[in-house]
């Protein structure tokens, strides 16, 4: 069985699971807006800067300390109203503390503490987002990687060194969040996967890699098939959250990864 056979076999059993065990209420038809790409309207580089410092608190815990989303307000206001070049000029040490006070922030005061590390996130992404003109100019930036397999690895490679605290993976995060279906995030239920089908090592490049060119192998069975619609389709049978839906049927991580074992020893 050569590679493209097994991404083809995966991707069906994978595909196939997903239509049995997702929830009665949610259509063929609702489903696949799980895969379009959750964001394509953003029009501003303060829109993308949001994404990124969004996506820099989507590591382990920390969405649960962060709590962005309920915060969103506050931070904005701390933040000058995403004013980039003020950002920029920031003290690490001097936003922190403003964290510190304005959600009366209790843990170990140190250099490993969420808050901590989320505010030099914040300080590096306003000086990552300063170096584009406009939202035109940091479109074309993304769109000048997108050629090839090494090409699509170098973009979130390069802004991993760029922004402290975002890894390969929460650079991947930022930009598939941003609507860019041809970046799937090689989160822990990914790597966990793929390594158990044999397709990939345990690491996230690997991973990435993996996923892209099982894309582009199942083009053939599936002509709507993107990098972005295999991290979703995996994502939603490992969590069981069906976010857009409000729903969660429980994880079905080990059922698929033993589906995808047998359909392969057929």
């Amino acid at each position: 069985m050569d590679i493209k056979e097994k991404n083809q076999i995966v991707y069906r059993t994978a595909c196939q699971y997903l239509h049995e065990i997702k929830p009665e209420q949610i259509t063929n038809d609702e489903l696949r807006r799980y895969f379009l790409g959750d964001r394509k309207d953003f029009s501003t580089l303060e829109d993308v800067f949001e994404q990124i410092i969004h996506s820099a608190q989507n590591y382990q815990r920390m969405p649960n300390v962060i709590k962005y989303q309920e915060r969103r307000e506050n931070i904005k206001s701390i933040l000058y109203n995403f004013d980039l070049e003020r950002i920029s000029q920031c003290d690490v040490e001097e936003l922190y503390q403003k964290f510190r006070y304005e959600f009366n922030v209790t843990s170990a005061d140190n250099n490993f503490n969420s808050w901590h590390k989320w505010s030099k996130s914040i300080v590096g992404a306003a000086n990552f987002m300063s170096n584009f003109k406009d939202i035109e100019d940091f479109k074309r930036f993304v769109t000048q990687f997108d050629y090839n397999l090494p090409t699509r690895i170098a973009l979130p490679l390069l802004i991993s060194t760029k922004i402290s605290g975002i890894g390969f993976a929460l650079a991947c995060d930022f930009l598939k969040e941003l609507g860019y279906t041809s970046y799937p995030k090689p989160d822990v239920h990914l790597i966990q996967v793929f390594v158990g089908a044999g397709l990939s090592s345990n690491d996230p490049i690997s991973v990435f890699e993996a996923i892209v060119r099982m894309a582009e192998d199942c083009k053939e069975i599936d002509i709507e098939v993107t990098p972005y619609k295999i991290d979703k389709v995996v994502w939603l049978i490992c969590s069981g959250r069906f976010y857009l839906d409000d729903t969660n049927i429980g994880r079905h991580k080990e059922e698929l990864i033993s589906l995808i074992v047998d359909a392969l020893n057929k």
